[in-house]
C-alpha cells in the first residue's frame, strides 16, 4: 500500500536509519551532477522517491544535508587511513599506503570527490572544503618523521595533500570531459604511485631545521 504523501519506496516498512543512508545516497549523486547551489531539496526528494517533507523529517535544510554528505566522505576516508597506516612500518609505507586509500577512494566514490574537487564552495558551503583539507593535513603532519619545527611540518603536510588534491582534481576533469566512463583498470593504483614518488621524492630532500 501506498500512503498518500509518499511514492512506493518510502514505505513505513522502510527502517528510519536506511531511510536516511539512501536519502544521503541519492543527494550525494545529486550534489555530484548539479553542484550545491543548482540543486533542489524538491529534485533530491524526487530522486529519492520520497515527498519533500519527508526529506525535512532527516534534514532542516539544503546545506545541512550537503553538509552531511561531506562529512561522511571526510570520516569514511579519514577512517580508511588510520586503519591502512596503522599496518606500515616505515615513513615511505605509510606515505605510499595513504596515497593508495585516497585514491582508491576518489575512484571509487566518484561522485563525493566531484562535490568536494569538481564544483565550487562559496557562500553556506564555503567553509566545507577548507575544513576537510585541513582534517587531511593533520593526518599527514605525524607521518613526516622528521626533525623539523611544527610549522615547517604543517607546511609539507599541506604540500603533501596539495599532490593528492591536484592529482585527483585533474583525474576528475578528465574522467568529465570524457563523459564519466567507468574508471580504466589500475588507474587508482597508477595515480596513487605517481603521486607517491613526487611527494617522497620531495620529502626525503628535507633539510632539518
Amino acid at each position: 500500500m501506498v500512503l498518500n504523501d509518499e511514492r512506493p519506496l518510502s514505505s513505513e516498512r522502510t527502517p528510519p536509519p536506511e531511510r536516511r543512508d539512501h536519502l544521503l545516497a541519492v543527494a550525494r549523486t545529486v550534489f555530484a551532477n548539479g553542484g550545491f547551489q543548482s540543486t533542489t531539496m524538491d529534485e533530491i526528494a524526487h530522486e529519492a522517491g520520497f515527498t519533500k517533507p519527508i526529506l525535512y523529517q532527516y534534514f532542516d535544510s539544503k546545506t545541512e544535508l550537503y553538509r552531511e554528505v561531506v562529512t561522511q566522505t571526510a570520516e569514511t576516508l579519514l577512517g580508511s587511513l588510520r586503519a591502512a597506516v596503522s599496518d606500515a612500518t616505515t615513513p615511505r609505507e605509510r606515505i605510499e599506503v595513504s596515497f593508495r586509500v585516497f585514491f582508491d577512494m576518489v575512484v571509487e566514490e566518484t561522485d563525493a570527490f566531484r562535490i568536494l574537487f569538481i564544483h565550487s564552495h562559496e557562500g553556506e558551503t564555503k567553509g566545507d572544503l577548507r575544513a576537510f583539507e585541513a582534517a587531511l593535513v593533520s593526518f599527514i603532519e605525524p607521518l613526516i618523521a622528521v626533525r623539523i619545527k611544527p610549522d615547517h611540518r604543517r607546511q609539507l603536510a599541506a604540500g603533501v595533500v596539495g599532490i593528492a588534491e591536484g592529482a585527483a582534481t585533474a583525474w576528475l576533469i578528465q574522467q568529465e570531459a570524457r563523459g564519466w566512463p567507468p574508471p580504466r583498470p589500475g588507474v587508482a593504483q597508477r595515480l596513487a604511485a605517481r603521486s607517491a614518488t613526487l611527494a617522497w621524492g620531495g620529502l626525503r630532500s628535507i633539510q632539518i631545521d
